[in-house]
């Protein structure tokens, strides 16, 4: 019976997969690169700088940051830093070079991986400011931390400032893991007292390294991250650090298969494989499949000689990578006895560095139970995780920069808070005017501004009074706390400054007053309605809804036509049967109805030109039924930018050159069809779990002085947060003038909306 758990597992779990494709893949986060040169560009000007970079360093618009720099006349980029891999990330460890002058850039740039890997004076000596634009991968023994924690102590030592800019932790920020490095087993692969997993962002990361280091230090942060984001969720695309980390499957099995070193337990295939000499196969996957460790299924799998299991990772978000390597440890050694690499009180082996101590291997060898070797770290990883709360920067709202973050004993007139202070902070200690994010402990020494009255108070902080206008974070109210009431949590009381970071695709023109809104009246008859031509100097909203018709549809519908507010649905053609009704009051009422598909499964419909089509057509047969009209506006599942298509799309006729994105647009082209992305959300595509409130406020940190808006937001069975926040958004909208239409293909707006 035990050989055949693994595939009733697999069985049960796919039963449980959501069809490919079922949100739309919307780039919500703005990286610290964005947010330096939109809203903090005065910490880098007229400035001499260093840039400690690779492959990774490009904005949410995939733009290099080296680029960035060089671009811009105000500073002046004097060097180039480089980590493990070198500058491109494909550089061998045996050929890396130590340094040497760039062709093209004509600066020198420095190596840090070989036998120099602190910069040197001379390396400093000509440049006023570090900054750092490197991406994590979650892991302590990922050298990228190694480079940042020695450039800081190099920086602290030559008086130079160091800037890091801030990137998502692609394992999220709630799995923490592993035993805690001890002080005697630090090494460049774990250069400070963390657990494998750690589960912070390299900013995090950079004001945890500094209470030790006092640097001045500030960090960047991003706008619209949360703690519990997954890197998938944040729209934003992957870049590989490493070629041995090609993809994101590859840096969630790095800890959960590489954790063996010294042992016979090798990783394979990019780190999605894990076995040994001697193991049987099958017996393995049942022990690892028996242990019901969480997101992650075993196939058993035989490579060679070696028997092992392949790691299919089925739910991300509950996965944990360290629990699950540390099982494949111990499960290994009970199906093939091999000798652990002790070490003694003159030598450390790597298997101990890995670890971080040399209990680990104490119990490996000892021949204790895999949960027993978890239970054995469980006091001092609840210790850290109570410390790392004082280096928090984001929690569970989305996050909005109002100021950049700075650490260390050093207070300058940029970040020094104008009220009464708390006492001089410890060595390395945070000091910033946010508050608290939900779910956060305040670092000490930073000031808040003042609460109304009534309001809880962060232990530690001091007032500020608030500036008018404030921002409201998810999870607040638009309406002031009555007195003696609590203020929400994770609510900022200052308001962004002018140039905060827009989301990926818009513009911020300068505001223009906007127009009294013109009389609506409902279509005579069921066709889409033409939209009139904008006037010059007037702002248009439009107000777009995914995956209907649902029950959720009529509320939307029960709200636009309260406030005389016009939108567009795009529809998915399979939930069209039994709904018609709603479609036909839609069209009715004055509203546009475009397709989304038949299927909106990415699966299906980017295999190919041909299938794509075929199940458009098949959706919007179904939509012209209902309404008597058929639909030549559409919306891409996903987005028209959508990199999905490239997984499912048919490598027989398409390739990373040759797309089946590009294929499709030119077709669509020819066939009359007409597009519409998006350059607001509300957010709702991310996840079922998640307010009104949090759905308002993230279309208030999107929405600036744009001309044109195009608002993405779904009227799916789930989605009854978006309709509930509806009233609130078209308020907002119209505070800031905005006048509301529909999408025609008569007058069509532009397809990425400027």
């Amino acid at each position: 019976m035990k050989k055949f758990i693994p595939f009733l597992i697999l069985a049960l779990i796919l039963t449980m997969l959501p069809p490919g494709g079922s949100s739309a893949n919307t780039a919500t986060v703005q990286l610290g690169s964005d947010v330096l040169f939109d809203q903090f560009h005065h910490l880098i000007e007229e400035k001499k700088v260093g840039l400690i970079t690779n492959q990774t360093g490009v904005n949410s618009q995939g733009t290099s940051t080296i680029d960035l720099l060089r671009r811009d006349r105000s500073i002046t980029l004097t060097a180039l830093f480089a980590p493990e891999y070198g500058l491109d990330g494909k550089a061998q460890v045996a050929s890396q070079p130590e340094s040497f002058i760039h062709p093209v850039y004509g600066i020198p740039v420095y190596g840090l991986y070989g036998s120099t890997r602190q910069p040197t004076p001379e390396m400093l000596a000509h440049l006023d400011t570090l900054l750092v634009d490197l991406q994590d991968i979650g892991s302590r023994t990922y050298t990228y931390l190694s480079t940042l924690k020695y450039a800081m102590t190099a920086a602290k030592e030559q008086g130079k400032q160091v800037i890091v800019l801030d990137r998502p932790n692609p394992l999220g920020g709630t799995i923490v893991e592993g035993p805690v490095l001890e002080k005697r087993y630090e090494s460049f692969i774990g250069v400070d007292e963390l657990p494998l997993a750690h589960g912070m962002t390299i900013g995090e990361l950079a004001l945890f390294f500094n209470r030790t280091i006092g640097a001045d230090l500030y960090v960047v942060p991003m706008q619209g991250y949360t703690r519990s984001m997954l890197y998938q969720e944040t729209g934003l695309s992957w870049v590989p650090g490493s070629p041995h980390l090609p993809d994101l499957s590859s840096v969630y099995g790095y800890m959960a298969t590489g954790l063996g070193e010294g042992t016979p337990v090798t990783q394979a295939d990019h780190f999605t494989w894990v076995g040994a000499e001697g193991i049987d196969s099958v017996r393995y996957a049942d022990l690892m499949n028996g242990s019901l460790l969480p997101g992650v299924i075993f196939l058993p799998e035989k490579k060679g000689k070696a028997g092992g299991v392949r790691l299919r990772i089925y739910d991300p978000r509950s996965f944990n990578p360290v629990k699950t390597g540390l099982y494949a440890l111990a499960y290994a050694r009970q199906l093939q006895p091999f000798p652990v690499p002790l070490g003694t009180d003159k030598e450390i082996t790597l298997f101990e560095q890995v670890m971080g101590t040399d209990k680990i291997g104490q119990l490996l060898a000892q021949g204790k139970s895999p949960q027993e070797i978890v239970d054995s770290y469980a006091e001092a990883l609840g210790k850290f995780k109570e410390l790392r709360k004082n280096f928090f920067i984001y929690g569970d709202a989305p996050f909005v920069p109002t100021k950049p973050i700075h650490s260390g004993p050093v207070a300058t007139e940029a970040t020094q808070p104008t009220a009464t202070t708390a006492p001089a902070p410890e060595l390395g200690t945070v000091t910033t005017d946010l508050p608290p994010q939900s779910g956060t402990t305040q670092p000490p020494g930073t000031t808040a501004p003042a609460p109304k009255p009534g309001t809880s108070q962060p232990p530690g902080t001091t007032t500020q009074a608030p500036k008018p206008e404030t921002a409201q974070p998810p999870g607040t109210t638009t309406q002031a706390p009555k007195p003696g009431t609590a203020q929400p949590p994770g609510a900022t009381t200052q308001a962004p400054k002018p140039g905060t970071a827009q989301p990926p695709g818009t513009t911020a023109p300068a505001a223009k007053p906007g127009t009294a809104q013109p009389p609506v009246t409902a279509a005579p008859a069921p066709k889409p309605p033409v939209a009139p031509a904008p006037n010059t100097g007037e702002k248009i909203a439009y107000l777009t809804f995914d995956d209907g018709p649902s029950p959720v549809t009529p509320h939307i519908l029960d709200t636009l036509k309260k406030y005389q507010v016009k939108a567009t649905f795009f529809v998915v053609g399979r939930y069209v049967p039994g709904h018609e009704a709603i479609l036909k009051r839609a069209v009715a009422e004055g509203h546009a109805i475009g397709g989304h598909t038949y299927s909106h499964d990415y699966q299906v419909v980017y295999k190919s030109t041909e299938a794509f089509f075929a199940d458009l057509e098949k959706g919007n047969q179904l939509i012209e039924k209902a309404i008597g009209t058929k639909p030549v506006l559409f919306r891409y599942p996903g987005g028209s930018t959508n990199t999905v298509s490239l997984k499912y799309q048919d490598p027989k006729r398409y390739n990373s050159q040759k797309t089946v994105m590009s294929a499709i647009k030119a077709e669509a082209n020819k066939k009359g069809y007409t597009f519409i992305d998006w350059n607001v959300t509300n957010g709702d595509a991310r996840s079922n779990q998640y307010t009104a409130q949090q759905a308002l406020a993230t279309i208030k940190q999107q929405v600036k002085s744009q001309k044109e808006i195009v608002v993405l937001m779904h009227d799916a069975s789930t989605k009854t947060p978006t309709a509930q926040s509806l009233p609130e958004v078209i308020t907002f909208l119209k505070s800031k003038g905005y006048r509301f239409e529909v999408i025609s293909p008569d007058r069509p707006t532009v397809s990425h909306v400027k």
